[in-house]
């Protein structure tokens, strides 16, 4: 099973580490300050705040939509969506998106929002330039993260206390599968191929691949102390695991399948995002407010940018 996983992912990112990647001196960072009740943008070329936007209460949850040129936010305690015009740095639209909306990502090419809903048990689903609700989706206990896969053809919710994820077929709504992961699922990653997804558990200290063609586990890699997101490296095929509790960042090598660094960086780390075409992993603190940056070729950390009370930056949180 090892030998078929590291085959699969060699081929995922033998095409993307042959591909030209030029860095975007324009690129920004919505950082989701929940402690503040703000969002930090931040300027990845001189690491300054260009705006700092005041939002409803515990924004947690991010997703950027460079089509729409819009930023989607959930606020927990606030039980909201909200939508940033990404040129303007405004909130133009916001909607209650449920009891205890967290996790958040959208389609592109659809135009959908899904959002989980924490205490509520589904994912709502909205249109990303009306945010007007398009329908929900029933899941397990507790739902979290959320990715697609890249044709939007699947969405993965982690249900945290059933420890397990689900796959959902968009189209009708439909579960595919739940499949078994470790102890409290957190945070998704899915390959850029669609073949596999990347499962944090926070309560085993492990990230589980999953096999999203056989629908079942395939392996188990042991990182730091409890685990909560992660991020895909296309060109050296690595994958970037935020570990809360001991304030580090596990760099793990898909092909042996091992942690190869792990790397302190500010207190209490959660979100994480990658800018590929600038080589740089940014990681978001919660008790440090502040993002730390990480070299994604020598695995050092660069620097740290200030950002505000609270930061969590749960998602994909820059626009390239």
């Amino acid at each position: 099973m090892k030998h078929g996983v590291a085959v699969t992912l060699l081929w995922a990112w033998s095409i993307a580490a042959n591909c030209a990647y030029a860095a975007d001196e324009n690129a920004l960072a919505f950082i989701t300050n929940q402690g503040a009740d703000t969002v930090s943008v931040v300027a990845l070329a001189t690491g300054e705040t260009s705006k700092t936007i005041a939002l409803s209460e515990d924004p947690a949850g991010i997703a950027v939509d460079p089509r729409r040129r819009l930023a989607f936010v959930t606020s927990t305690k606030g039980h909201q969506l909200s939508s940033i015009d990404i040129d303007t740095l405004a909130v133009v639209n916001h909607v209650d998106a449920g009891i205890t909306p967290l996790g958040v990502t959208v389609d592109s090419r659809s135009g959908r929002v899904y959002v989980a809903d924490w205490d509520g048990g589904v994912v709502r689903v909205f249109d990303a330039m009306t945010l007007t609700p398009r329908g929900e989706y029933k899941t397990g206990a507790t739902p979290c993260g959320v990715a697609l896969t890249p044709d939007g053809g699947r969405l993965l919710v982690a249900n945290r206390d059933d420890n397990d994820i689900g796959v959902i077929d968009t189209v009708n709504g439909m579960t595919e599968a739940r499949i078994p992961v470790g102890k409290a699922p957190y945070g998704i990653t899915v390959s850029p191929n669609g073949h596999y997804a990347f499962v944090a558990n926070v309560q085993s200290d492990e990230v589980t691949i999953v096999d999203l063609e056989a629908l079942q586990p395939s392996a188990t890699i042991a990182v730091g102390d409890m685990p909560y997101a992660s991020v895909f490296d296309p060109v050296r095929g690595r994958l970037f695991v935020t570990n809360q509790s001991d304030s580090t960042v596990s760099v793990l090598d898909l092909v042996d399948q091992h942690e190869i660094a792990r790397i302190p960086v500010g207190e209490y780390p959660e979100g994480i995002d990658m800018q590929v075409e600038a080589r740089r992993v940014y990681v978001a603190n919660w008790m440090s407010n502040d993002l730390t940056v990480i070299n994604a070729d020598t695995l050092e950390v660069e620097r740290s940018i200030a950002t505000g009370d609270g930061s969590r930056a749960f998602g994909r949180f820059i626009l390239h």
